[in-house]
């Protein structure tokens, strides 16, 4: 996985992420984003247009990554995605820009009883 900033003005700052993130890569994207950051005020772009895989720990590290920024008065946004992102942020119901990243769900928090039989993953996804 490569972090590298692509364009840096006073005005925006622009951040690729290039190639898999998942739980082995996730805390290292997390670090570089902080860093590349710095102590930016403004908005920050993320280009994922190359990043060729993305699972939910990518997802954590994005909205980790979304609230340090928010704390130092910035904004992030997701300006491009590869389509395996795509696909990822469509399963779990993100759709615009990673200022709108929800917190998952915790994984020992069953999900609520259903008069019906419903899919494990279903409430996940549908925040039911």
């Amino acid at each position: 996985m490569d972090v590298l900033p692509t364009r840096r003005d006073e005005h925006v700052h622009m951040i690729a992420v290039r190639g898999e993130v998942d739980l082995a890569t996730a805390g290292d994207l997390l670090l570089r984003l902080r860093i590349l950051a710095g102590p930016a005020s403004g908005p920050i772009l993320l280009d994922l247009s190359q990043t060729t895989f993305m699972d939910c720990a990518g997802l954590r590290a994005l909205q980790a990554f979304d609230q340090y920024v928010a704390a130092a008065g910035g904004s992030v946004h997701v300006a491009a995605v590869s389509l395996p992102v795509a696909r990822l942020f469509e399963l779990t119901a993100l759709l615009g820009d990673a200022a709108q990243i929800p917190a998952p769900p915790a994984f020992d928090t069953p999900p609520p009883p259903a008069a019906h039989q419903q899919r494990p993953w279903a409430w996940a996804i549908a925040g039911t």
